[in-house]
């Protein structure tokens, strides 16, 4: 069959031996033709052969000639067209078929297949994840591959931001994926891929959340459990590690009942099909042993045993199990016994109390327990003298008791009062005389509130609602105290109570300017560089110079003098234990842990309640020791507190051991930044760590009075933050400040 082909210089055509012209196509490509166009030649030329062929050997065309045809246009050319990177519809209207045949395929191609254009779509939706959680330090790719003619363009927006950057790590964008490396918890965001193409957008949103863990050596979460088999049947032992990085795990075996004596026979078992799961499969008795479980990771290694056990038969372990499955029976059937006997015994109890209810609403008179409350002085230890000097401090007792209440008329209880407390007339006030106002604060135990009496402002100290007879107690225990004490100046006095036909109401002193620690902070100098993203603060109410904090430690001294001088300890001096009075006069308050020494000069804690271990002595931390002296280590901490207006002492130590391992390490706070050296020597004297090296109260008001009495200058203002003060003397120091040296040695 004669063919000639002018290609790719001209048209070509096809022409058969006769020499009629059967087919001729021409085409418009050009010399330098793209590869699709190529391509569509060379088939639709291939197709034609084959139908002139069958044509001149006289066969009949095929009946599958369609399929030809169908998986021509279907597949092949579809891929085709598909990859061009111009339209076919170009391609197509500048080509001429000729014959019959082959023009109407083409013609079928060029009106079925050919897509034009498209909107964007997903390739795989279903695998597009809305939520992707995953630890830090990880990387993440998400995908978000689509299609579209033309072919779309993909934007990465993050919480609908399409300018973004990472803080930490890199992001990288390829083709239709978003990779990002060292995740860190600031990449938890909402990621969204944006595809567009001139027909139309697509997006998908992915919340990513990243969650910090911890670095740490495999976590057991299941172990392996001693199990027995009987010979040649089959069993397994299961064990899960958590790791968060690359580990390694492997099984051991170890053929002895002791693994501590047989360790150096252990072997790794290899060929271990799934290392989470080791089974046994017809076990022999050379299989008994330790099997030991290991995983390791770049930061340590753990390990879980577990026994199996090869028997021949299960005979007396069956019956083993058998009583014990009978022992607990009986255990559950004796528990549940008793419960049901609980439970009626409730119900019995229960309807009597209603009975004997009824039986005491009918009758006039009602018996009811009260609890009386007893206030007794101990011995006085053998001094007979009865001297002023040595306080006998009063024990509270409370103990129940039955009353008669006679109702009243119609049939309802006369007013009840569960506690009755010993009438004290020179301190008892009428209560009607006592009004009462708003709450200025609660305590542990009570709280106390702002009252008029006999046009006089007070404060009224008393129980909160709930409380329990300790709470009471500890109320009467600090009004006896107050009582026993005295009146001075410097310790806020008690003004009467009222005791009967209610409440028990301790009537004392009223300080309008509340406590010290607040009264300082809030009267504390203005900073000069002031933060500016905070809103400036109102100035002070009252300008508190160097001097005036002198005087306020002055006082306190005083009052705590006077104290030591009764014999009694306070054990809880702080700044908010201190109250503000008028003109500025500090009052020694809060006698809630006061104790008396009597004559042992000391008090130990036999129980662990709440303590302020901040303001503490050393021996108090360690031995629940207190005396004077402690009492003299809390004043050194209240005398750092009023050099810095306020200031939380110790502010990153939040244990009592780890406190006391920085005392007995030899540190102490450092001198605050307007104290005068002279103080701060006072404070360090009073941090001694050996008790008997402190100062008593009595030379401390005698230093305060001297520094007080000296010239304006003395305070040394300008003087850095001296780990220890100087030890050498200055020819210009004051006669006072010779005087503080005479007394008071500093120990480094």
């Amino acid at each position: 069959m004669p063919l000639k082909m002018l290609w790719p210089d001209s048209p070509w055509k096809t022409v058969g031996s006769s020499g009629h012209r059967h087919s001729r196509l021409t085409s418009s490509c050009h010399t330098n033709m793209p590869r699709h166009c190529r391509q569509v030649k060379v088939l639709v030329l291939f197709f034609f052969l084959m139908l002139h062929t069958n044509s001149v050997l006289g066969l009949r065309p095929p009946e599958t000639s369609h399929e030809l045809r169908m998986n021509f246009r279907n597949i092949y050319i579809r891929r085709i067209l598909r990859s061009a990177s111009t339209t076919v519809d170009d391609e197509t209207e500048n080509t001429e078929v000729d014959s019959p045949s082959i023009a109407g395929s083409a013609q079928n191609i060029s009106n079925s297949n050919i897509v034009k254009e498209f909107p964007p779509s997903f390739k795989n939706p279903k695998a597009l994840r809305p939520i992707l959680p995953l630890p830090s330090g990880t990387s993440v790719n998400l995908p978000c591959p689509a299609l579209g003619k033309p072919e779309p363009n993909i934007t990465w927006y993050r919480n609908n931001t399409a300018n973004w950057s990472r803080t930490y790590g890199r992001k990288r964008q390829n083709k239709w994926n978003l990779l990002m490396d060292d995740l860190v918890p600031e990449d938890t965001n909402m990621y969204t891929c944006r595809i567009c193409n001139p027909l139309g957008c697509i997006e998908h949103t992915t919340s990513l959340v990243i969650s910090d863990r911890v670095n740490h050596k495999p976590i057991l979460l299941k172990g392996p459990v001693n199990i027995t088999l009987v010979l040649n049947s089959s069993g397994y032992m299961e064990c899960e590690y958590l790791s968060d990085l690359t580990s390694v795990k492997a099984w051991a075996f170890t053929p002895c009942q002791s693994m501590t004596n047989c360790s150096a026979n252990r072997k790794i078992l290899e060929d271990v099909a799934d290392v989470d799961r080791l089974e046994f499969v017809n076990v022999t008795q050379d299989k008994e042993g330790w099997y030991t479980c290991m995983e390791t990771n770049s930061l340590g290694q753990s390990v879980s045993s577990a026994y199996l056990r090869v028997v021949r038969s299960l005979n007396t372990n069956v019956a083993s199990v058998v009583r014990g499955n009978m022992m607990m029976i009986i255990v559950i059937g004796v528990i549940g016994l008793l419960i049901i006997l609980c439970i009626l015994f409730v119900i019995y109890a229960v309807r009597k109390m209603k009975h004997e209810k009824l039986l005491k609403q009918r009758i006039e008179t009602v018996h009811q327990w009260t609890k009386k409350v007893i206030i007794y002085k101990p011995a006085s230890g053998g001094d007979s003298s009865g001297s002023m000097d040595t306080m006998i401090m009063p024990v509270v007792r409370i103990e129940k008791q039955r009353t008669t209440v006679l109702q009243s008329s119609n049939c309802e209880p006369a007013p009840f009062n569960e506690y009755e407390f010993p009438l004290d007339s020179n301190w008892e006030l009428p209560r009607n005389h006592l009004i009462l106002g708003a709450t200025l604060g609660e305590g542990a135990f009570g709280r106390v509130v702002m009252a008029e009496v006999n046009n006089a402002i007070v404060a009224v100290k008393m129980v909160k609602e709930g409380h329990t007879d300790d709470d009471i107690a500890s109320l009467v225990r600090e009004m006896e105290v107050m009582k026993i004490i005295g009146k001075h100046i410097n310790i806020i006095n008690l003004l009467g109570c009222c005791s009967q036909s209610g409440p028990l109401y301790v009537v004392v002193e009223y300080a309008p300017h509340g406590n010290l620690k607040d009264f300082l902070y809030k009267n504390r100098p203005l900073c000069k560089e002031q933060d500016s993203s905070q809103p400036p603060r109102p100035p002070p109410e009252h300008v508190i110079t160097e001097k005036d904090l002198i005087k306020f430690a002055h006082q306190v001294a005083r009052g705590m003098d006077y104290l030591a001088s009764r014999r009694c300890i306070h054990r809880d001096l702080a700044a908010r234990n201190v109250l503000v009075s008028d003109d500025f006069v500090l009052k020694i308050a809060d006698f809630g842990l006061a104790r008396d020494i009597q004559s042992t000069d000391y008090y130990r804690k036999n129980t662990n309640g709440r303590l302020p271990i901040k303001w503490m002595a050393p021996e108090s931390l360690h031995d629940k020791f207190y005396d004077s002296q402690s009492d003299v280590w809390s004043y050194g901490i209240l005398l750092w507190e009023i050099m810095t207006y306020g200031a939380q002492p110790y502010p990153t130590i939040m244990s009592a051991e780890e406190l006391y391992t920085y005392l007995m390490s030899g540190q102490r706070m450092e001198k605050p930044p307007k104290c005068s050296m002279n103080i701060y020597i006072l404070m360090r004297q009073c941090w001694h760590f050996d008790a008997s090296a402190r100062p008593p109260f009595t030379e401390i008001v005698e230093y305060m009075d001297k520094l007080l009495q000296s010239k304006e200058d003395y305070l040394d203002v300008n003087v850095g933050n001296l780990e220890t003060p100087p030890s050498t003397s200055d020819e210009e120091e004051s006669d006072a400040e010779e005087s503080l040296r005479y007394h008071f040695h500093y120990q480094s």
